[in-house]
């Protein structure tokens, strides 16, 4: 797990989930932006310290190493170190009993229907605030994808739908119909280093990296 203890380590975390697109400008001054939004990789650029100790993170530098740019880990932001749970804490009114009795109905375009029939209605709550994440379980908890809330969702209905911020991403072997969720530090992802820094033993027994780790989400 070198690429988790890297995000539990960052100094900041960077998340890009931009579209991939392209703009021109015609004569009359129109301008035209074309965008392609199939996956939308997540992209994490996260900050390093000089604070680990060579002395006892030689297997962690084995590891980086090993897994170079070619290896896919599963990672978590906020869960492994509870210090950076405020990046995806889920902000909906739903308690943890409520929410682990959710389950998805269906998912498809730019949505994920949820039978909600286990959490009764606050008035004025939302069961989903915008920005939230959530990623369906799959019917072998095995489902890959995180997916980030675009607008309010109430607590008032048995069934909610969810807009989510790309279109769901299918997974050979795996469906979400009749699954649960989960939601905020329960999220995860999984990614590839993209860039690798170098790094250096320095007195005092400390590793300096070259520069920021670069990760991103592996979509198949």
């Amino acid at each position: 797990m070198s690429i988790q203890k890297i995000v539990d380590e960052a100094t900041y975390i960077a998340i890009d989930k931009s579209k991939s697109a392209a703009q021109s400008i015609s004569r009359s001054g129109k301008v035209k932006t074309a965008a392609r939004a199939f996956g939308l990789p997540y992209r994490f650029t996260i900050g390093t310290h000089a604070g680990l100790t060579y002395s006892t993170n030689r297997d962690l530098l084995e590891a980086i190493d090993s897994a170079d740019v070619v290896v896919e880990e599963e990672i978590d932001i906020g869960k492994t170190n509870t210090g950076l749970s405020y990046i995806t804490a889920y902000q909906g009114t739903a308690n943890a009993i409520q929410l682990a009795n959710i389950t998805v109905t269906s998912a498809s375009n730019s949505n994920i229907v949820l039978n909600t029939s286990s959490v009764p209605g606050t008035p004025g709550g939302n069961l989903f605030v915008k920005g939230d994440f959530i990623q369906p379980k799959g019917n072998t908890n095995g489902y890959r994808y995180t997916y980030q809330v675009t607008s309010n969702v109430a607590d008032h209905a048995s069934t909610v739908t969810v807009p989510t911020h790309r279109a769901i991403l299918e997974q050979d072997g795996v469906a979400v119909a009749g699954a649960g969720i989960n939601v905020g530090n329960d999220v995860t992802f999984h990614v590839k280093i993209s860039n690798r820094p170098v790094y250096s033993i320095v007195p005092g027994d400390r590793i300096e990296f070259s520069d920021d780790f670069e990760l991103v989400e592996i979509i198949t």
